[in-house]
């Protein structure tokens, strides 16, 4: 480091400066350097110094690790201090979180961003993290928080699938299994608000519920969503809401945190992504 110092200024009292030292504690530093290594590394006169071609060599070895170093050190810094983690389950962090996570790393002053995604509560509660986007009817007993959006589910199309010639009942209908009994499929809409004309449309069952997400984006039939949580899909007309069909779960969308927890810079992170509190 000394010996670095040197090499940049070109000087050692400029050198003895920056590192908060005597010229002369610079000086017996690098000739113990020189002395350790058996070269010679400064050809010394009266009045300057020239650096070796073993000397210039070093220099801008030394110069590079000590950059790397630093570099190093920083980022141990942002992780261990300006890191924040947020959970959600796997169709918000996908459809509505990570879009905004990407906007806000893009920004001046932006950390680290940790996310987990999961369909258990458990898992999601359980977890070390500074906010949870939580889906229920209310906030889980223990936490603070607010409402983030109630919930509507309703069918969504590729806007191509949408068209006054076809009659929609006559479009596959891309349902799921149920991960939790509070998701709703395309059974529940039928159901519970009687849309009788659907009864008798094909239904396509796939794996997951992204999977129907990702079969309607390709225009492969109607899926079920909720708009406020595929805003970017709904807003980029990549899909299109059914406004005629709907269904209100009485479940909604809450972003929640420990309590005494609520940093300032989550607050400004919250605030950037858009989550009102």
């Amino acid at each position: 480091m000394f010996f670095e110092a040197v090499a940049r200024h070109g000087n050692f009292t400029r050198a003895a400066e920056e590192l908060n030292v005597s010229q002369a504690a610079v000086s017996k530093r690098v000739k113990s350097l020189e002395e350790r290594l058996g070269i010679d590394l400064i050809k010394r006169n009266s009045r300057a110094f020239t650096l070796t071609q073993q000397g210039r060599k070093l220099a801008g070895n030394t110069s590079e690790a000590l950059s790397f170093l630093d570099t190093g050190i920083q980022d141990i810094r942002r992780t261990n201090h300006e890191k924040l983690s947020l959970a959600a389950n796997v169709t918000i962090s996908q459809y509505w979180l990570t879009p905004r996570i990407n906007e806000y790393l893009i920004g001046r002053n932006a950390v680290t961003i940790t996310l987990t995604a999961s369909d258990r509560d458990a898992e999601l509660l359980m977890s070390d993290n500074d906010v949870i986007v939580y889906y229920g009817k209310d906030i889980p007993t223990g936490w603070d928080g607010a409402i983030l959006f109630n919930e509507i589910w309703l069918p969504v199309a590729a806007p191509e699938l949408i068209t006054k010639e076809v009659d929609i009942t006559t479009l596959p209908l891309l349902d799921f299994e149920k991960a939790t009994p509070k998701w709703f499929n395309w059974n529940d809409l039928i159901n519970l608000r009687q849309y009788a004309e659907f009864a008798h449309s094909n239904r396509v069952k796939l794996g997951s519920y992204g999977s129907s997400l990702d079969a309607a984006l390709r225009g492969k039939g109607i899926a079920l969503g909720c708009p406020d949580v595929l805003h970017h899909e709904v807003t980029a007309r990549r899909l299109v809401p059914l406004m005629d069909y709907q269904i209100d779960t009485n479940r909604s969308y809450f972003v929640i945190w420990k309590p005494g927890h609520l940093t300032q810079r989550i607050r400004d992170l919250l605030e950037y992504i858009e989550i009102k509190f």
